[in-house]
């Protein structure tokens, strides 16, 4: 059997699994059950700092070298995930998330420079801005939109989550039918 010569990779923060957390989301799977939502499940929850899409193997070793670089001169932070939103309109949103309302300048720090290393080697990033966010779920269709938008509305903004953040990982992810399946290619701690 050969080893396939690509892998779809992106580099992320691992998040824990909180009480508050499990609670939102139960809660938010339970009053969109008719709704048409892929649910992330809890032990894929992350933040993405990049996603490279399909990159070939040859690559991976430049991948973390340069990731290893880049991280270990920043320190560790806190996050608090105090803020939900959606993506997309109002009237045609996409996806449903978890994000914080003052994104602490590490962060924001740690994600520039890191983007910055990664187009230098030729991964260009994309054209959005960074927006720090947990996907919860991916909106594929609503039956009822404006029932939708007051459970959105009436989600308190509060503390789900709050960490200090020790690490960033390099993962792969395989799709199946059933939803993703993440793996840890390299682990970087930050200073």
């Amino acid at each position: 059997m050969t080893d396939n010569p690509l892998k779809r990779l992106f580099i992320a923060i691992p998040l824990p699994d909180t009480n508050p957390l499990h609670k939102l989301l139960d809660q938010l799977r339970h009053q969109l059950a008719p709704e048409k939502i892929n649910w992330v499940k809890m032990q894929n929850l992350h933040l993405t700092l990049k996603f490279f899409g399909p990159v070939r193997t040859t690559l991976i070793p430049q991948i973390i070298s340069t990731t290893q670089d880049c991280i270990s001169q920043h320190k560790s932070f806190t996050l608090d995930f105090d803020k939900t939103g959606i993506f997309g309109s109002r009237y045609d949103p996409k996806v449903l998330w978890l994000g914080t309302k003052t994104p602490p300048d590490e962060l924001l720090s740690l994600t520039e420079n890191l983007l910055n290393q990664l187009d230098n080697i030729g991964f260009k990033r994309d054209r959005q801005n960074f927006v720090p966010h947990l996907t919860l779920g991916r909106i594929k269709q609503l039956k009822q939109k404006p029932y939708f938008q007051q459970v959105v509305q009436r989600i308190p903004q509060q503390s789900y989550l709050k960490t200090t953040i020790k690490e960033v990982r390099l993962y792969e992810s395989i799709l199946h039918k059933s939803g993703p399946e993440y793996f840890v290619v390299e682990h970087f701690s930050l200073g």
